[in-house]
């Protein structure tokens, strides 16, 4: 089979409407060759007869829930595209998202470059990178310690298998800072804000995610210690603030 251009990975569990908005703007938006893949768990029936209903999506399922870090790179294994962006299963890509990134990422004068972070709405006021204003929506890209990382990013399946996926060690909040940090630090390569790469995050608040309070604190935890980084008095942070 042709390898498609782009992998889209989105770990959901238990929110089929969003994941229904969110694969419709990927079919509307996204007209590069791409591969949909998502991972879900065997018990959540609502999301099983969404994706029964969209037979070109990939749907991996887990017996039980292993963690968001875990899902993910069950998709990215899994992934046959040049390309790879992870999104939430909350989130929906604006209008020329990904052709602008790739477009970007393939320019000679970022052969340097080993990852593009997307520009995603977010109430954040703290370590912001860049932010733009788009139809009166306020959009931004988050720093680590003066670094660009990536909630939402496009980096090629090369660079993803070189430095082995995300780190396990996290459940979900660290492990989208920790990948760009890898991309600093052990890839040798940058992280750039695309401008014209935009995506709305609902970051929606049910009770799965008031449970993961717990496990985001840990995480940033982690990450401050893996990078040894000074740790900020209040761990109870949103995840895009890591410090």
């Amino acid at each position: 089979m042709t390898e498609p251009t782009l992998s889209i990975v989105i770990p959901t569990i238990h929110r089929a409407p969003l994941l229904a908005q969110c694969l419709e703007s990927v079919q509307e938006t996204v007209q590069v060759g791409h591969e949909v893949i998502c991972v879900t768990i065997a018990d959540d029936e609502d999301t099983q007869d969404l994706l029964a209903s969209h037979p070109t999506v990939k749907n991996i399922i887990d017996p039980v829930r292993t963690g968001f870090v875990r899902a993910a790179n069950h998709g990215f294994r899994a992934s046959r595209g040049t390309f790879i962006v992870q999104l939430n299963d909350d989130c929906q890509l604006m209008p020329y998202a990904i052709e602008n990134a790739l477009h970007m990422l393939r320019a000679r004068a970022h052969r340097d470059v080993g990852q593009l972070a997307f520009f995603h709405d977010s109430p954040v006021q703290r370590n912001i990178q860049q932010e733009i204003h788009v139809d009166g929506v306020r959009y931004v890209v988050c720093h680590v310690r003066g670094l660009c990382f990536a909630n939402f990013g496009l980096s090629t399946r090369r660079l993803y298998e070189s430095l082995g996926f995300y780190d396990e060690q996290f459940w979900m909040y660290g492990a989208d800072p920790d990948f760009s940090l890898r991309i600093w630090h052990d890839a040798g390569l940058r992280v750039l804000p695309c401008p014209g790469a935009l995506v709305r995050h609902h970051e929606w608040v049910d009770e799965r995610s008031e449970d993961e309070r717990a496990a985001q604190r840990d995480d940033n935890r982690k990450l401050f210690e893996k990078w040894d980084l000074s740790v900020p008095s209040d761990l109870a942070m949103t995840p895009s603030v890591v410090g």
